[in-house]
């Protein structure tokens, strides 16, 4: 668990697929955000008794299966809010309990220190959202360690993606800590100026390298099936 001025984030890792899961809390009331909950509810639950911290909200990055598939279970156990880009919601027809639309910049406020910045970065789907938390990015399947999403899903786009990419790592401190949403990478934390310099996908200069990259390439252990889709 990292923790700096009264928040903290701790990445776990559930599932066939490598998936990341995080709690991001405010230290002082133990109150948190679950990040794409999915695979394995009792591990969750047991993960969040084990640090001794209550689950109050659930974030979600964007809407595949292998991201949202225990967010029904999630709400069986806690009444608490589920977090969505519209965007996301109408292109997925996603549905659950409890759900909240939001827009792009709006905040999610945890416990009593914590502020969470919802930021849109289409690419892998047409609203998959990257949380930003202070110094740090919690970033789904849009960025990933010396990686970054499948643009060959339905609603995915390789142009968009490479913009996505290309406006999010300018516009934040190169120094952001980098949180992905699979343990595809060599290490499974980064930062945005490693990410800069050793990242394949960030390294092109025109949208149709990019594009010829992305759709041709492979990034390590994203040669997987299509998720289902939400039912």
């Amino acid at each position: 668990m990292t923790t700096a001025d009264g928040i903290f984030v701790h990445q776990f890792e559930l599932g066939p697929w490598q998936n990341f899961l995080y709690f991001i809390g405010d230290r002082a009331t133990r109150s948190c955000a679950v990040v794409d909950p999915a695979w394995d509810v009792e591990t969750i639950f047991q993960e969040a008794e084990r640090l001794d911290v209550q689950i109050d909200h659930v974030l979600c990055t964007h809407s595949h299966f292998d991201h949202v598939n225990k967010v029904d279970d999630v709400l069986r156990e806690r009444d608490v809010p589920v977090h969505m880009l519209g965007a996301e919601i109408d292109f997925a027809d996603f549905r659950c309990e409890n759900l909240e639309r939001h827009a792009p910049g709006d905040v999610i406020r945890v416990g009593d220190h914590l502020e969470i910045t919802m930021i849109h970065t289409p690419g892998h789907t047409p609203g998959s959202t990257t949380y930003r938390i202070r110094d740090a990015i919690v970033t789904g399947d849009t960025l990933f360690v010396e990686g970054c999403g499948r643009c060959d899903f339905v609603g995915g786009d390789p142009e968009t993606m490479y913009r996505t990419l290309r406006k999010l790592t300018a516009s934040l401190p190169p120094m952001t800590r980098m949180y992905p949403g699979h343990n595809y990478g060599p290490t499974p934390v980064s930062s945005l100026d490693a990410e800069l310099r050793d990242n394949p996908y960030l390294q092109h200069t025109t949208v149709e390298d990019f594009v010829r990259h992305r759709m041709e390439g492979k990034t390590p252990g994203t040669n997987l099936p299509p998720p289902p889709a939400w039912p």
